[in-house]
């Protein structure tokens, strides 16, 4: 892998940290239910998380001699009801878990420093994906035993 296709696809993952961004923002003030008010605190904490990933990945993009792009890639913006929001993050999260894995597999020859440090980047994104995905799966299966509504 060269140091311009890592960019090309740091920048497509940047552009999945920004919907994740922009998801938990909307759905924060979306949600609805009797328990509207600590579901909207985990999104707007969710949200926060997510503005420090689009910062960390712009710069990785510009580390590596790139220009980050300025996109965000499409998410629902009408989901209101937790379960619906919970699943669709889930979703998102797994996705975007899935994606850092195939980093990893990708930038595992090491070629060059940009890429080993590229490399070591995505296994703390892994991981963070990876655990908001399992919390959030709490939570819905919370939500369906009774223990949220």
């Amino acid at each position: 892998m060269t140091t311009e296709e890592l960019i090309k696809l740091v920048n497509f993952d940047l552009k999945n940290e920004r919907k994740h961004l922009h998801f938990y923002q909307n759905a924060a003030v979306m949600i609805g239910s009797i328990h509207r008010m600590e579901l909207r605190e985990f999104l707007e904490k969710e949200a926060a998380s997510e503005l420090v990933h689009v910062n960390e990945f712009s710069e990785l993009v510009v580390h590596l001699g790139g220009v980050p792009e300025a996109g965000v890639n499409e998410y629902p913006t009408n989901l209101v009801s937790p379960e619906d929001i919970l699943r669709y993050a889930i979703q998102m999260e797994n996705e975007v878990a899935n994606n850092y894995a195939e980093r990893l597999r990708q930038t595992d020859g090491m070629e060059n420093a940009d890429i080993a440090v590229a490399h070591v980047f995505y296994e703390d994104q892994v991981m963070d994906s990876w655990k908001t995905a399992k919390e959030l799966t709490q939570m819905l299966r919370s939500y369906h035993s009774g223990l949220v509504r």
